[in-house]
C-alpha cells in the first residue's frame, strides 16, 4: 500500500467531518425562529386539550405522534414548551443519521463510500426539512435504518444484542408513526422465506431450518410483545381514527416519479436522473461483492413501497406525502449514489478523489432547492411554498395560489437593513394555503413574529391558544392583549383586513377584522398606513420612523 492509499481512511475522516459541520449548518441556522405551521400544531391542539392517558390512547383524527406528543406535554407541564424544545428532537435525529449510519456500516463499504454518504445525508433537502419540523419523520427514519441493519446483524451473526437493539427500534418507531411497520416488519418475510433458512448458506438441513424458523419466531414474539405494549391501547380506544386515514389516496406513475426526485433533492428531471443512474451503478457495484445486502435493502423498500401505495393513505396522492412516508428509503439511495460516486472516482489518488467528491456535493447543493430558502429572515423554511414540490412547475403552492399583489408597505421596508424590524402580524392561520408570509417576507426581509387574536377578537383554539396557557412559552407568537399593553416586542403591528387569498372562503374560526381593527384602534390611534390589504401601527420609536419613510441611504 503506497502513502496515498495510508492517508485515505484520514482524508475521507476529515470528509466526513466536514459533512457533519455541514448538516448541523443546515438544519439548525434559523431553526429558533420558524414559526410553527401546519402539521406541527396537531400536537399542540392534542395537549391543550387532553390528559396524558387521552393522548397515549387515541391516534386522533388528525394524527399526532404519541410519544412526541407526551413528550411536549411534559414540556409544558414542567418548565414551558418552545419552539426549541418542540423542534430539538427531531434535529439531534437529523443530525446524528449523517454520522451514526455510515459507522453501522463501516465493516460493508469503503471509506469514500461512507464519507460520500455522510455528505449527501448533510444536503439532502428531503431530510433537512424534516430535521427541522416538529414532526416524527427525522426520528423514526432513524429508527428504522437502526432497526434493518440490526436485524441482518442479528441473522447473519446470532447477535442478541442487535436483536434487542433491532426490537426496540421498531417498536418506538411504530409507535412514532405507524406507517414505519411496513419496512420494520418485512426483515422476517425477507429471511423467513430464504431457503434453507438463509441465503449466506451457513445453515443446511432440516433441523437447521427449524433453528432458523425459532429464531425468527422468538424475535417477532419479542417485537410484538413491545408493540402491543405501544399500541394495543390506542388500537382498542380509536381504531375509527386509523380507519378513516386510509382509502384516500391513490399512487400514480407521476407520484412516484416526483416523489423520487424529492428524495434525490432536485427539482429536474434530467438531474435527477443522474443522481438515480449513479444509485443504479452503486447498486450494481455493491451486489458484486454482496449481493445478498442489496437483494435485501430492495425488498424492504420495494415491499413498504408497495404497501404505502396500497393503503391509499389520505393524501399520499402527492408526492411529498408519499416520500415522507417511505422516507427511510431515501438514505438507503444515497447511500448507493455515493457508492456509485465512488466507484467512478476510485481510480483517482485520493486527494484527487475527495476533490473532485467535494465538487459534486456543492453543485447537487448549489443546483437543488435549498438556496431557495437559503435567506434571512425566512422563518418559513418548511412551508410547502418551498417543500411540496422542488420544481415550481409542479408546486400547486406556486401555481395555483396567488403571488399578489404584495402590500407596498412591505416593499418599502426592503429599504431596511433586513433583520432590523420585527413585524407583529394578525390575524393569521396554521393552514399554509391560507398564510401569505412567506410571499411577504420574501420581499420585506424582515422579523416576524404571528399576533394570536383570542380573547381581543374573539376565542379562537385552532392555532390560537388563551393567554392563560402559561405553559407555552412560544417566541414567535404574542397575543395581541399584550401587543397593546407594550409587551408585545415588536415594532410594526400589521392588521390584515381579509383572510388570503381573497378569492378562497376564508380559514376556520378566522376572526371578525373590522371588530377586531377597531378594538386596536381604540388602544393605538389610527393607522400609520393602510391600504385594501392591511393596516400597520407602530409600536416602537424605530416602528414609527419606518411608516414615516425609508432610512437615509448611505
Amino acid at each position: 500500500m503506497n502513502a496515498a492509499r495510508r492517508q485515505a481512511p484520514g482524508l475521507w475522516l476529515a470528509f466526513g467531518a466536514v459533512a457533519l459541520l455541514l448538516a448541523c449548518v443546515l438544519r439548525s441556522w434559523q431553526l429558533g425562529t420558524q414559526i410553527l405551521i401546519d402539521d406541527e400544531w396537531h400536537a399542540l391542539h392534542k395537549l391543550l386539550q387532553a390528559d396524558a392517558a387521552d393522548i397515549a390512547t387515541h391516534f386522533g383524527f388528525a394524527d399526532y405522534s404519541i410519544p412526541l406528543t407526551l413528550y411536549y406535554r411534559f414540556l409544558y407541564l414542567h418548565g414551558g414548551l418552545s419552539e426549541w424544545g418542540m423542534h430539538l428532537p427531531l434535529l439531534l435525529a437529523g443530525i446524528a443519521a449523517v454520522v451514526l449510519l455510515p459507522w453501522l456500516l463501516r465493516r460493508e463499504a469503503p471509506p469514500a463510500t461512507l464519507a460520500l454518504w455522510s455528505a449527501l445525508l448533510a444536503i439532502a433537502p428531503f431530510l433537512v426539512y424534516h430535521s427541522r419540523t416538529a414532526r416524527p419523520y427525522a426520528l423514526t427514519a432513524l429508527l428504522v435504518l437502526v432497526a434493518l441493519f440490526a436485524f441482518r446483524r442479528w441473522w447473519l451473526q446470532r447477535d442478541g444484542r442487535s436483536g434487542l437493539t433491532y426490537a426496540l427500534c421498531a417498536g418506538f418507531a411504530a409507535w412514532l408513526h405507524l406507517i414505519t411497520l411496513p419496512f420494520t416488519l418485512l426483515p422476517f418475510i425477507f429471511f423467513g422465506l430464504a431457503p434453507l433458512a438463509g441465503r449466506d448458506g451457513r445453515e443446511r438441513g432440516a433441523s437447521a431450518r427449524w433453528r432458523g424458523v425459532r429464531r425468527l419466531i422468538l424475535l417477532g414474539l419479542a417485537t410484538a410483545a413491545l408493540l402491543a405494549l405501544a399500541l394495543a391501547p390506542p388500537l382498542a380506544t380509536d381504531f375509527a381514527a386509523l380507519a378513516g386515514k386510509s382509502g384516500g389516496g391513490t399512487v400514480a406513475l407521476d407520484t412516484v416519479w416526483r416523489a423520487l426526485l424529492l428524495a434525490a433533492g432536485v427539482g429536474q428531471s434530467w438531474l435527477g436522473a443522474i443522481v438515480l443512474l449513479f444509485a443504479l451503478l452503486g447498486a450494481a457495484n455493491w451486489a458484486r461483492r454482496d449481493a445478498a445486502f442489496v437483494g435485501y435493502l430492495a425488498f424492504v423498500v420495494c415491499g413498504a413501497a408497495a404497501a404505502v401505495a396500497v393503503s391509499h393513505a389520505a393524501w399520499v396522492q402527492h408526492p411529498g406525502t408519499f416520500a415522507r412516508y417511505l422516507q427511510p428509503a431515501i438514505p438507503l439511495l444515497l447511500l448507493f449514489a455515493a457508492e456509485g460516486l465512488a466507484g467512478v472516482l476510485r481510480p483517482c489518488a485520493p486527494p484527487l478523489q475527495a476533490a473532485l467528491g467535494a465538487a459534486a456535493i456543492a453543485a447537487l447543493l448549489a443546483l437543488g432547492p435549498i438556496p431557495a430558502w437559503w435567506y434571512a429572515p425566512n422563518q418559513f423554511m418548511t412551508d410547502p411554498y418551498f417543500q411540496f414540490d422542488y420544481d415550481p412547475a409542479h408546486n400547486p403552492y406556486r401555481t395555483e395560489l396567488p403571488d399578489g399583489p404584495i402590500p407596498d408597505f412591505y416593499r418599502r421596508l426592503r429599504a431596511w437593513p433586513a433583520g432590523t424590524l420585527t413585524l407583529i402580524e394578525a390575524p393569521w392561520s396554521l393552514e399554509t394555503d391560507h398564510d401569505p408570509q412567506p410571499l411577504y417576507q420574501r420581499v420585506h426581509r424582515q422579523n416576524i413574529r404571528i399576533g394570536l387574536t383570542s380573547p381581543l377578537c374573539g376565542v379562537r383554539d385552532y392555532g390560537d391558544f388563551a393567554p392563560t396557557q402559561t405553559g407555552l412559552r412560544f417566541v414567535n407568537f404574542v397575543h395581541l392583549d399584550a401587543v397593546l399593553d407594550g409587551a408585545g416586542g415588536g415594532d410594526l403591528l400589521v392588521l390584515h383586513r381579509h383572510a388570503w387569498p381573497a378569492s378562497r372562503p376564508a380559514p376556520p374560526q378566522w376572526p371578525d377584522e373590522a371588530a377586531c381593527l377597531a378594538a386596536v384602534e381604540q388602544r393605538l390611534g389610527t393607522p400609520g398606513y393602510e391600504d385594501p390589504e392591511i393596516a400597520v401601527f407602530g409600536l416602537s420609536e424605530a416602528g414609527r420612523a419606518a411608516l414615516v419613510a425609508p432610512p437615509e441611504m448611505k
